[in-house]
């Protein structure tokens, strides 16, 4: 059996990744990025990872700065671990199908139902005035409808924020199957990611946010990591360190689980913190080698691939090629359902 064969018979998952030009956090790996990456190594599946770069043009409309956007968001990817040898990573834009199709999609789907969106309706809940919204953002949806169906796979994997996406997607489906009788279009499955995409900030109280300035990076300089975990809130009713302390729900307690890959240090931290035999600051320097330690393969592929900007391009072209071989035959296949192939 050839390669080709095997890989069509597995089921299809797509990821988008928007290039929004906030470096990534503890947060956003261990809540969305970690899990979305891991779908390549499940060999039911055949991935699709795209940067949504096309999508980006509705916020962010400078050259240098969306260049800069997608070059960091590609390497910090491929620095986590994807690895195009088990997957298909490529850049949305590089595969025109994508806009062509969602030219031809508009036309199954109502306004009334554009209109109910989330990212309309939130433009205008923040006081924006509906003639200033532009169609890049209202046709948002239309355009990830295409993003999914060219590609027709089994899932996407997303929060429950973007289900209503994906649930557009198997409307416009839906609606395209019924007009001309047939099943070309099928309904994608929304993957709804758990309740561990809502990781705690180091304020201790709200969800990890760059725009709360509550996160712990990744691939940032080390003297800002440290001093990000050094200021992590812990136990507020603590005053010494000979204090009995609180571990559930403690957010150094609760990185160190994500992080620390030394078991018996774990145990022995929490043990000693409950009956008041360890302060904070040993704690936390404990974290803070244990980020070093997990990250560290992480940080050095990255800064490989830094210096190797030809093989990063390469790497996109390759999977342009492959995403395009597929996503133009789903193209063909609804151009001649409507009758725009003779």
């Amino acid at each position: 059996m050839t390669n080709s064969m095997v890989m069509n018979q597995k089921k299809r998952i797509l990821s988008g990744i928007t290039p929004s030009g906030s470096s990534l956090h503890i947060g956003n790996y261990f809540g969305a990025v970690k899990p979305q990456i891991e779908l390549q190594d499940n060999p039911e599946y055949q991935t699709y990872y795209f940067v949504a770069d096309l999508h980006a043009l509705t916020t962010v409309q400078d050259q240098t700065q969306l260049e800069e956007n997608i070059k960091q968001v590609v390497l910090d990817y491929l620095g986590l671990g994807l690895d195009p040898a088990k997957c298909i990573f490529f850049r949305q834009s590089q595969v025109p199908a994508h806009a062509q199709l969602a030219v031809i999609l508009g036309n199954y789907i109502s306004y009334g139902q554009m209109k109910r969106m989330h990212a309309f309706k939130d433009k205008l809940q923040k006081g924006v005035e509906v003639e200033s919204v532009n169609m890049g953002l209202f046709n948002y949806p239309i355009l990830m409808a295409s993003d999914i169906l060219i590609y027709k796979p089994f899932g996407v994997p997303v929060g429950e924020d973007q289900r209503q996406h994906v649930e557009l997607a198997r409307d416009v489906a839906e609606n395209f199957n019924r007009t001309y009788k047939t099943e070309l279009l099928p309904l994608p499955e929304p993957l709804i990611s758990k309740e561990k995409g809502k990781i705690v900030g180091t304020d201790g109280r709200r969800k990890m946010s760059k725009s709360l300035g509550n996160t712990i990076g990744i691939f940032e300089d080390y003297d800002l990591i440290e001093k990000q975990i050094m200021g992590c809130y812990t136990d507020p009713n603590r005053v010494k360190a000979t204090d009995p302390g609180k571990v559930a729900g403690n957010p150094v307690f609760i990185y160190h689980d994500l992080i620390n890959q030394n078991q018996a240090e774990m145990a022995d931290l929490k043990k000693r913190y409950l009956l008041g035999q360890v302060g904070d600051v040993e704690v936390k320097q404990k974290l803070i080698l244990a980020h070093k330690q997990f990250f560290a393969q992480a940080r050095a592929k990255r800064q490989e691939l830094v210096q190797q900007p030809d093989q990063v391009v390469a790497i996109l072209a390759d999977g342009a090629k492959r995403a395009q071989a597929v996503a133009s035959q789903t193209l063909r296949e609804v151009m001649e359902q409507v009758g725009l192939i003779n």
